[in-house]
């Protein structure tokens, strides 16, 4: 996320330099990869790094240019993308480099973003690491959903408190960028927190269309007309696939918010129904399928079957054979 986009939010707490540095070996942070969140994660972990840093990292030093280059030997970032999972040797490769004396300055960090995408065998190789952790070693996640982690990965990390989604600076911040004033609010609501991203559907055009499929998979009383719509609408293009396997994800995560009595904004409150009468096994198996969805859709396995499969759980429960 560039300065501009940040510029207009306020930076955690936990950011300030002597917080920061004072912050235990192992962290969880609830944040979506194009999140500010995210954003504000990067810049812990160069104010941890840089050899010189008073209130923030000062960009000029050794250890702040080779972060700049993206080869610095002390810093491990993984992440997995494109509903890919994070396997179980990149973990284990990724501690190993962190077990090795630092080479640029007192600490190594390893960065996870989407950890709940990792495998179980990854998860479980994790665990060990956040077990016992090289002195001089830090362990960041980053989960968008943290729920979908084991619990034994979360009982072993600090919760880093997430940054508070500012509704207001998001619209000013799309407004300076030229949306439409319909549309902000909508936007700002649901986005707070990824600012950029919202900009990036407005661009490609798409919001209307996720707006309006939003509104449908909220209806109260569905109808099959509606599910085969929806199939049509979204089954034709991976790129489409992949916006409305990300909207659903999104519908989940509030729903597990809402189970977990966490705040949820104000655009989630019409989930509070499905989060009272579905079990949470039941959920939690229609969001693994919604993530498998990508995996299915790179082994081109079926996709329009598939979605109707999935979207019929969604309104109506688990179909019988």
């Amino acid at each position: 996320m560039d300065n501009a986009a940040i510029s207009y939010f306020s930076a955690p707490a936990w950011l300030g330099s002597d917080r920061a540095r004072a912050l235990p070996q192992s962290l969880l942070l609830e944040a979506a990869a194009d999140s500010l969140a995210a954003a504000w994660s990067e810049r812990l972990v160069r104010l941890w790094l840089c050899h010189r840093a008073a209130e923030e990292a000062c960009g000029s030093c050794p250890s702040c240019q080779l972060l700049d280059a993206g080869n610095h030997p002390d810093y491990l970032n993984l992440q997995a993308s494109n509903g890919k999972t994070l396997g179980i040797e990149q973990i284990r490769e990724a501690l190993d480099v962190l077990a090795y004396t630092p080479q640029s300055g007192p600490l190594r960090v390893l960065r996870i973003i989407t950890a709940e995408q990792m495998s179980m065998a990854a998860a479980n190789a994790l665990l060990k690491g956040l077990e016992e952790p090289p002195l001089r070693a830090r362990i960041l996640l980053l989960s968008a959903a943290p729920v979908r982690l084991l619990p034994t990965i979360r009982s072993r990390c600090q919760r880093l408190e997430s940054p508070p989604h500012e509704v207001d600076a998001c619209a000013r911040y799309l407004r300076a960028q030229g949306v439409d004033a319909a549309d902000v609010d909508n936007l700002a609501q649901r986005y707070a927190d990824r600012p950029a991203r919202a900009l990036e559907l407005v661009n490609s055009g798409v919001w209307p269309e996720l707006q309006e499929a939003q509104t449908q998979l909220l209806s109260k009383t569905p109808r099959l007309e509606l599910l085969w719509r929806l199939v049509g609408q979204w089954s034709k293009e991976e790129e489409r696939v992949l916006l409305l396997r990300e909207l659903m994800l999104g519908l989940y995560t509030q729903i597990f918010r809402l189970q977990h009595g966490l705040e949820a904004p104000l655009w989630a409150q019409a989930l509070s129904t499905r989060a009272a009468s579905r079990s949470p096994t039941q959920l939690w198996k229609e969001c693994q399928a919604w993530l498998r969805l990508a995996v299915d859709l790179r082994q081109n396995l079926q996709i329009p079957m598939r979605l109707e499969r999935l979207l019929w759980c969604w309104f109506w429960g688990e179909r019988e054979e």
